[in-house]
């Protein structure tokens, strides 16, 4: 079974580090064993017990142990076979990728050699042309033009959709011989031209995570299992829940529940240890046990990241609240919503020496005429504050937006979180919360987030019209 493999593999390369040391990786005996010494860690927690010690990764860019240790070949015979199956009887003659350097070489490897197995598979083999860079999308058109792909993989949906826009028409009146779209993310979406869209299955930074399937619905996956180790950690829905509950211990993706939510969990021998990557995934049904699984492998669509609570000074306010709140504060009369960022707000953190607030404390009356008493009275005790006081929402909207507007929505925006929150609601009539603040964004910003996001070549480009963020992410 190559998820065994996998272990050791694992367990054997990273055995004798500092991080294999300090969780006793040499002496572990098997998958169960290796699940209950190793915890599920966050990205936080990753970084700073494994990527930190481990130099942020076990592999130079050179290292010719990439290969091996990424075990990309190990199910790379049945994505060629699934691509080459949406075509039907006819060969390929030319394919084009457009995917840009994601800084992993194990990465750029893996789907490297996953398009010359593509071309392989055809008589005569299939030319292939890999574009790395967007540059000007005139300019990238005329080169796809000239090429004349069959097939073009492209990291997202949305990169057709982007090259579309320039030409104003379809991307099959363009690319005349152009049959098939294979994208990694955002499959979901629609893009102008006829030509069928399928996924390509997906490789994250420890490896290779799903494989296409020719199963319905077109934009389900199937997880990957001989390749790395993955894990589910399943959650409440929080548009039913109000919060994310998640389960006290991950499962196997053979023990996965048809319909339920869950986070992806992952290990690999790249120096990924029990990783909770932050993608979300609903199972919709299972693929039949293969040469590298010989376990049901559970078929999967993925899912936008459920929205983040965030903490303030005394409470935590639900992501699924903030999302709905957004979008009840804008009236019929009021400019169309276009994207809308919720956080905590920079200006309410505590910033050089911890914030401090005074207040009054009530004493039995034994501790009368002692220091307790005069601290009491004069409100000198001190009481540090951590967490951001406040929140901002900056939004993007279409229409006239008057100068009234921003203060009226960030009324609006906290009464309904008031109504939503009894906690939230007494720490404002307390005033030890301050009033949301909102910024309206200039028009295009989601445009040209998106524009930015479709020039990397790389990773997903569509992102929630209404999202929570942390302070870090802004």
């Amino acid at each position: 079974m190559s998820r065994e493999h996998c272990l050791e593999l694992m367990l054997d390369v990273l055995g004798s580090t500092t991080v294999g040391r300090k969780f006793g990786l040499s002496r572990l005996d098997g998958l169960e064993d290796f699940r209950a010494a190793v915890p599920v860690m966050d990205r936080a927690t990753h970084e700073r017990e494994v990527e930190q010690p481990l130099g942020f990764g076990i592999l130079e860019p050179d290292d010719p142990r990439t290969a091996e240790l990424a075990q990309g070949h190990v199910e790379r015979d049945a994505v060629a076979a699934i691509r080459r199956s949406y075509l039907g009887p006819e060969s390929p003659r030319r394919i084009a990728m457009l995917r840009g350097p994601s800084g992993e070489g194990a990465v750029d490897r893996i789907a490297r050699d996953d398009l010359d197995a593509f071309a392989r598979l055809s008589e005569p083999v299939a030319e292939t042309l890999i574009i790395d860079r967007a540059g000007d999308p005139e300019a990238l058109l005329s080169k796809l033009e000239t090429f004349d792909p069959d097939v073009l993989i492209v990291p997202s949906a949305l990169t057709c959709g982007w090259l579309e826009t320039v030409h104003r028409d379809p991307l099959d009146r363009r690319l005349r011989s152009l049959r098939l779209v294979l994208a990694e993310h955002d499959v979901g979406k629609s893009i102008r031209s006829r030509i069928g869209v399928r996924s390509a299955g997906w490789i994250g930074n420890s490896g290779r995570m799903a494989l296409p399937t020719r199963r319905t619905p077109r934009r389900a996956m199937t997880l990957a299992m001989g390749s790395q180790i993955i894990e589910l950690l399943a959650y409440t829905n929080p548009e039913e829940d109000g919060r994310r509950v998640y389960a006290e211990r991950t499962i196997l993706p053979e023990h996965a529940v048809l319909g339920m939510r869950y986070e992806l969990v992952v290990s690999s021998a790249l120096g990924f240890l029990r990783l909770r990557t932050g993608r979300h995934v609903r199972v919709v049904g299972f693929e039949a046990p293969s040469e590298h699984a010989d376990v049901p492998r559970a078929r999967v669509i993925r899912l936008p990241p459920a929205p983040m609570d965030v903490g303030l000074e005394g409470c935590t306010v639900s992501g699924a609240w903030l999302t709905a709140s957004i979008r009840q504060i804008l009236h019929r009369e009021d400019p169309a919503l276009v994207m809308a960022e919720i956080g905590p707000d920079p200006r309410s953190l505590p910033r050089g020496v911890a914030a401090l607030q005074s207040g009054t404390m009530k004493l039995p009356a034994a501790f009368k005429e002692t220091e307790l008493e005069w601290l009491a009275r004069t409100g000198a005790h001190r009481v540090e504050r951590k967490n951001p006081r406040g929140l901002l929402v900056r939004v993007e909207l279409q229409g006239y937006v008057s100068r009234e507007l921003p203060r009226q929505l960030s009324s609006r925006f906290d009464a309904s979180l008031r109504r939503r929150s009894a906690a939230y609601a007494f720490l404002r009539d307390k005033e030890d919360l301050l009033p949301p603040r909102v910024i309206v964004l200039p028009t295009g910003t989601r445009r040209n987030e998106e524009d930015r996001r479709i020039r990397e070549l790389l990773g997903p480009v569509w992102v929630p019209e209404v999202r929570v963020v942390n302070q870090q992410e802004r």
